[in-house]
């Protein structure tokens, strides 16, 4: 009777950076202006347009499981900013990797090795 209670979903809880748009010129070719909307347990969800009229949400779900190795490499669990960063790097490699905007109406789910590789990018530990 009340089993929609339980499907509750997390509400977006905005982070304490300046809600401006910016731009992402892609290695597919396409420009992309995003905003950060805000944080859903461990989603990191971005408004994206590629063309300046029709905007969709991009989700980048950073899992537990693989934050696990990037936590350790730290030494500590990662601050919401550490995470932030790396979710706007796993954001510029979906730009990056996918070959029209409409395909980037899904979920990105980060592996482990991805985040590890943009640690090193950012030079975290």
């Amino acid at each position: 009777m009340f089993s929609w209670f339980s499907n509750k979903v997390d509400p977006l809880k905005p982070l304490p950076l300046s809600k401006r748009e910016k731009s992402y010129s892609s290695a597919s070719g396409f420009v992309y202006q995003y905003q950060f909307k805000g944080l859903a347990g461990n989603k990191h969800v971005f408004n994206v347009t590629a063309d300046r009229k029709s905007h969709f949400e991009v989700v980048i779900d950073l899992q537990p499981e693989s934050l696990l190795p990037c936590s350790d490499r730290m030494g500590s669990s990662l601050r919401w900013n550490e995470e932030y960063a790396l979710a706007k790097l796993c954001l510029f490699a979906a730009f990056d990797s996918a070959e029209a905007p409409a395909l980037l109406r899904q979920t990105v789910v980060p592996s482990a090795d991805s985040l590890l590789e943009h640690m090193t990018a950012l030079n975290m530990a």
